[in-house]
């Protein structure tokens, strides 16, 4: 239980910083939050490696970097909501660029390490750095078709069934959350012998945080109902992916 605390503390920190920096665009605009959402990738990549737990005794998942993962996209669901599709297209595509850079320098600062014995807690940093290309590529990939999947079930519920707020982010966010933890465990290790136990683990992580974030999202916008939110049909979805349309 003890573990549940912090996993659900740690959700909760993370969904109020995405709302604090949001609403402090009207001073910094949505850099702060563009800044926010890249360098968690970085963490999500040395925590998705390193820090696990099991929780209710059964399910074994890295709690941060499920975490980040979900609320990556429930902050990409925030800006889509609210701004015009070509800052939507800035968040999608800096995620998506992070990741890239990410990468790069990951494999740059590899090869400092390996080049001589200058370097200390080599073993550690080899560790950090290091990456499966294949897995890399498999989960950006996965990672951009997640957001517009996600933006475009977002905004199907949403016309569909007006007033229930909450699950206008929980079904789109839980529907993605299996279908990518599924996809990205069986293209990538389903001849593992855990297969079953770690894509069932990273689904129940990433399901615990999209309750907990649609929660949180839905009280803020029954708080603050149309305040900023920016009328948008399925169309202007494609719009976001499609760079001949710059459609404002």
């Amino acid at each position: 239980m003890e573990t549940f605390i912090y996993f659900f503390l740690e959700t909760l920190i993370v969904g109020l910083i995405i709302f604090g920096l949001y609403t402090s665009k009207k001073h910094f605009g949505l850099g702060l939050l563009y800044v926010f959402l890249g360098t968690m990738q970085f963490f999500q990549t040395i925590l998705s490696g390193n820090v696990y737990n099991l929780y209710f005794d059964t399910f074994l998942f890295s709690p941060g970097s499920t975490l980040i993962f979900t609320s990556t996209l429930f902050a990409v669901l925030l800006i889509f909501k609210n701004e015009n599709v070509l800052k939507v297209r800035s968040a999608v595509y800096g995620i998506i660029l992070s990741n890239i850079i990410l990468v790069f320098l990951s494999y740059i600062s590899l090869e400092q390490i390996l080049s001589d014995n200058f370097s200390r807690n080599t073993t550690f940093l080899a560790e950090v750095f290091n990456f499966d290309f294949n897995l890399f590529i498999t989960g950006l990939f996965l990672l951009y078709m997640d957001m517009l999947l996600i933006i475009y079930l977002y905004k199907y519920f949403e016309s569909k069934f007006p007033k229930l707020i909450f699950f206008h982010f929980l079904i789109p966010s839980v529907v993605i959350s299996v279908l990518d933890s599924f996809l990205f465990y069986s293209l990538n290790l389903y001849f593992e012998p855990n297969y079953f136990e770690m894509m069932t683990g990273n689904i129940v992580g990433k399901v615990l945080v999209s309750i907990i974030l649609s929660a949180l999202f839905s009280f803020y916008f029954m708080v603050n109902p149309g305040k900023e939110n920016k009328k948008k049909d399925l169309k202007d979805i494609f719009v976001i992916f499609n760079f001949t349309n710059d459609k404002r």
